[in-house]
């Protein structure tokens, strides 16, 4: 749901991207109103390519990063790009710049087009594997290099989805640049805001989900959803939860020794998890309307045109930055850099009205849900990472949680 925003008129900004995925930059910037350049975007995947054509065509679109000239690629305001995080995550390989498949070197191209077009703001993003592994070399080295480009400032922050407007448990690092010719130096990461409830972001019970029974189950031909399912209703039920009436969020496809649960929160949307989690108060999966809603997209309901198979779509969402963060980022990052006013820009997530949730179809009796979002405490600078603590509700298998969603081992 797109925000309104002032009336003031707003310069249009450049936007390219690489490793585009679902093109949420795009989709950010027009949620908070802002006039968009769409010069370029790139990325391998086909399907990602259909994606990006139907939603936000942009003038130029480039199939693989690393055919591409640099030197020759179009200018442009923001550059943002979330390069492959395969060799960085803690649940692959964890190769870094030696993956196999050549996708840990996808930065350095990323950091070419930066020297060669000089942007005025970039935004990188990856997952927070990044910076652990082979003890944080691989994350010092990207940062370096950044620093000796010589004509930005810049910034890095561990931001977590559901601490910003959007109930998904999503810990990304995103690294910005500002140029240090048009920095006023008032930019700064957003800070958290209260989290709303999972029930704003699903379908509403159907009356048949109302009288569900333990009995409604993934079906046997998916046997480690079943399983993972069945562990999770019997744990909880001993420890005193209801989960055929609250909301638990099951990380079914996981492999049992990682499978996790959490109540009113989704564990992270990944590419392996296409088919959606379960959510126990619904025996059910998650559509794919409520997955992206999750990501703080737009569904099809809001203009959203879907060009590929449920089964790709769920890859991509999987695979996309969060809309939520990208969007409460860009209206802190773009005044800062002289591109956009800042009075003209409204950080939806952060309104205490609560009016910031996407669109979700009316409830039995018309009851609406009453959501509140804090404005959170004065900024500060935030050069430094903040790791965060354990995400709240988070039942890790071999391993106790403790908070006032958690529940005991």
């Amino acid at each position: 749901m797109a925000a309104r925003q002032s009336k003031t008129r707003q310069h249009s900004v450049a936007l390219g991207t690489d490793c585009s995925g679902m093109e949420t930059p795009a989709m950010a910037l027009k949620s908070l109103g802002v006039p968009v350049e769409h010069r370029f975007a790139c990325d391998v995947n086909k399907f990602a390519k259909m994606t990006i054509l139907a939603n936000f065509p942009p003038e130029v679109f480039y199939d693989d990063l690393t055919k591409r000239e640099n030197s020759a690629a179009p200018k442009v305001d923001l550059y943002v790009a979330g390069f492959p995080c395969q060799p960085f995550s803690t649940a692959g390989l964890q190769q870094g710049f030696g993956d196999t498949l050549g996708r840990g070197t996808i930065f350095f191209r990323v950091r070419e087009y930066i020297a060669a077009q000089q942007p005025k703001v970039f935004v990188l993003e990856n997952v927070s594997g990044l910076m652990k592994i082979n003890g944080g070399e691989y994350f010092r080295a990207i940062l370096e290099s950044l620093e000796d480009l010589g004509s930005y400032n810049i910034y890095h922050q561990l931001l977590d989805t559901k601490e910003h407007g959007v109930p998904q448990s999503r810990r990304r690092i995103y690294i910005v640049g500002i140029k240090k010719s048009v920095d006023r130096g008032s930019f700064r990461f957003p800070e958290p805001v209260e989290r709303p409830s999972i029930e704003a972001f699903l379908e509403p019970r159907a009356a048949e989900s109302r009288r569900l029974s333990r009995a409604c189950l993934p079906p046997r031909t998916q046997g480690t959803a079943r399983t993972n399912v069945v562990r999770a209703l019997k744990e909880l039920k001993a420890c005193g939860h209801n989960p055929l009436k609250e909301a638990w969020v099951v990380d079914c496809d996981s492999s049992g020794p990682r499978t996790k649960w959490m109540r009113g929160v989704s564990p992270c949307l990944t590419c392996s998890r296409a088919g959606g989690h379960w959510i126990t108060n619904r025996g059910r999966r998650m559509t794919k309307d409520e997955m992206l809603r999750l990501q703080g997209m737009n569904t099809p309901a809001e203009g959203f045109k879907v060009v590929v198979s449920e089964r790709q779509l769920g890859k991509q969402i999987g695979n996309a930055m969060s809309c939520n963060v990208l969007e409460r980022l860009f209206a802190r990052l773009l005044p800062a850099a002289g591109l956009v006013s800042e009075r003209s820009l409204r950080d939806r997530w952060e309104s205490a009205a609560g009016t910031a949730a996407p669109s979700t179809p009316p409830r039995e009796g018309k009851r609406s849900l009453k959501r509140k979002l804090s404005s959170g405490s004065p900024q500060k600078p935030a050069r430094a990472l903040k790791r965060g603590a354990n995400a709240p509700g988070v039942i890790v298998l071999a391993k106790k949680a403790a908070s006032e969603d958690s529940v005991c081992r």
